[in-house]
């Protein structure tokens, strides 16, 4: 205890009880000694800044040419160079690491010189040559910044070389040359001045006999020296591709060698242009990746140089290599100098043209009357107000199918006819999961099947929008798809809506005619384009008349007229070689269905059941 009137000592006043004294050990305390650079005074750091620097100077502490990717903070050094061997005192200074240039992926470099201003340029460009003798050394963009010089170089060689004269070339003053390489490249700008350079510069490389352009090494033509061109910047290669659209379009073969170019992306925009592009040369630049080679596609590329890129390091084997390229480039026959084999032969896009397109298509010329016919009769009775009479169309066994949806791109809106009616029976089997439900929106039978065809919107169809494929004519079954517009009637809108329809009609004989056995209809709302070619009536072309008549038939089960019989009489007589009474009698056998009684002769004929008699009187019977 302190005495009467006397302050308690610092340690009293401040020491832990000894039930807690258990963290005293850990208590860190403040020392003022001197450490192992002697006093305060002694120690670099607290010397003015101007002995700091040379100190550091002196023993090379400072890394004024360190590269990116591979500096390290000397105090992390195993050695550092304030002594020896980290906790040891009075050691010779640790030599320093030597430092890693990484190399860039355009192959130029940015050179900082520190105090370079104090030098005169023809004196540290003929010490940078001497110094790297063999090897080229032509700066670019040379300028002064502050205190120090920078400049541009090409070549990882050369840039590594470079830093390896850090701090070890003595200059005029007798301090040394200190100096900072990084992976970088020039800023350009491209002027008129520049771009007319670059017009003369590719017209004295362009072969007009062979309609090629050489751009190996473009920036380091010697009319473009004073300026930096180089193909691998987005702008100089913009403005170059802008010349060659605009004076050689024709262009069959482009040389881009050693330019650097890791990026081509901006050629897309010229692949409809330079249509005639065959030939190109991409060696020894940058591209690293197959795809990118992508904006490419579409040129018809028959030889290519891809060798020396990185690219071709990725692929093991050739015939990888050759497959990834004929997939952007099927016509390639030769592909870094090497002939390829033959390109499989429906792996080229051959230059072709298509066939016209046709409103109809018959895949039998004999089906075009019975098609027309059953057609107009068929619609003729579908757009009247009762169908009723459409129930002699269908097959006993009949069953018919609805679908709808709204055009891409014309979904449901305020301005739009919706589709409500159909939407209800709309059997989209995509949609209708359920098996029941598929079941019971199908319908089966003549009878459901009209019912649901009366029950539909009446409607106008316009039959000069139909499109028809018959793309099968068997004398068992009939298929073809028809397509068309038609205006939905009695709608309560003030316009009546226009629709589109896709329909396939399965079709079989019955009795003297043809009915309906499966029928699969389609509706959507028409589109812009349709809806201003609707109901536009064309002026019909005067159509010759036929050299072969097609077999009449009676589509519908009808009354037949007897203009007609005798027509079909006449057409029985010159097809079979009958006479009238024998033609009668095989019409009459099959309900007068023409295209069944020319089938049903043909049949007993090649059985030697046709008597001589059917052929007195009439045509020659056929062989």
């Amino acid at each position: 205890m302190p005495k009467p009137g006397q302050k308690p000592s610092w340690k009293n006043q401040y020491e832990a009880p000894r039930e807690f004294n258990y963290a005293a050990k850990d208590t860190r305390r403040v020392s003022f000694k001197q450490g192992r650079h002697g006093g305060k005074s002694d120690h670099p750091r607290n010397k003015d800044w101007g002995e700091t620097i040379k100190w550091h100077l002196e023993e090379e502490d400072i890394d004024m040419g360190g590269s990116s990717g591979n500096y390290r903070n000397n105090r992390f050094n195993k050695f550092n160079g304030r002594g020896g061997k980290k906790g040891k005192r009075g050691g010779s200074p640790a030599p320093l690491a030597k430092k890693r240039l990484m190399e860039g992926a355009t192959n130029w470099y940015r050179v900082s010189v520190a105090h370079g201003e104090k030098y005169e340029k023809a004196y540290l460009q003929k010490m940078f040559l001497d110094n790297l003798n063999p090897l080229p050394f032509v700066p670019i963009q040379w300028q002064v910044m502050g205190l120090n010089v920078v400049f541009f170089v090409e070549g990882y060689k050369t840039a590594e070389k470079i830093l390896s004269l850090d701090r070890q070339v003595q200059l005029p003053n007798g301090f040394k040359l200190f100096v900072r390489v990084q992976p970088s490249s020039p800023n350009v700008d491209v002027t008129p001045e520049m771009k007319e350079k670059m017009k003369l510069v590719m017209g004295k490389r362009y072969d007009a006999n062979l309609k090629s352009l050489n751009l190996t090494q473009f920036h380091a033509d010697p009319d473009l020296q004073d300026m930096f061109c180089a193909l691998f910047k987005p702008i100089v290669f913009n403005n170059v591709l802008d010349i060659i659209v605009e004076n050689i379009p024709q262009l069959e073969a482009l040389n881009l060698d050693k330019n650097n170019i890791c990026i081509i992306s901006f050629m897309k925009k010229v692949v409809k242009t330079l249509t005639s592009l065959s030939i190109l040369h991409m060696k020894d630049n940058k591209i690293r990746d197959i795809t990118q080679l992508d904006p490419l596609v579409g040129l018809p590329i028959v030889e290519l140089v891809l060798d020396g890129n990185p690219v071709c390091e990725k692929f093991k084997e050739r015939t990888t290599y050759i497959s990834e390229v004929r997939k952007r480039f099927p016509k390639c026959i030769k592909l870094d100098g090497i002939d390829l084999p033959p390109p499989i032969s429906f792996d080229i896009q051959d230059e072709m043209k298509f066939p016209e397109t046709k409103q109809t298509f018959l895949c039998n010329a004999e089906g075009q009357t019975i098609v027309r016919q059953f057609l107009e009769q068929y619609y003729q009775l579908y757009d009247q107000e009762s169908r009723e009479p459409l129930a002699q169309a269908y097959h006993d066994q009949a069953t018919l199918s609805l679908t709808m949806s709204y055009p891409y791109g014309y979904d449901k809106n305020k301005t739009t006819a919706w589709l409500n009616w159909y939407n209800t029976d709309n059997r989209n089997i995509m949609r209708v999961e359920a098996l029941d439900r598929r079941v019971a929106l199908l319908k089966q039978g003549k009878q459901a099947v009209c019912q649901f065809l009366n029950d539909m919107p009446k409607t106008k169809h316009d039959i000069h929008s139909f499109t028809v494929d018959l793309t099968l004519f068997t004398p068992v079954m009939i298929s073809l798809t028809i397509t068309g517009m038609f205006k939905e009637l009695k709608s309560g809108h003030k316009i009546p809506p226009l629709r589109h329809f896709f329909r396939t009609l399965v079709i079989v004989p019955a009795g003297a005619g043809f009915c309906i056995l499966n029928d699969a209809l389609h509706v959507t709302n028409a589109n812009v384009e349709q809806t201003r070619r609707a109901f536009k009536t064309p002026t019909p072309a005067p159509v010759a008349p036929p050299t072969h008549q097609s077999p009449m038939v009676n589509p519908v089960n009808a009354v037949i007229p007897d203009d007609l019989k005798q027509r079909m009489v006449a057409q029985t007589c010159q097809e079979t070689g009958m006479n009238p009474e024998w033609s009668i009698k095989c019409l009459e056998e099959t309900q007068w269905n023409q295209m069944r009684a020319v089938e049903a002769f043909r049949n007993s004929h090649a059985q030697g059941l046709v008597p001589p008699d059917a052929f007195i009187g009439g045509a020659a019977p056929p062989i």
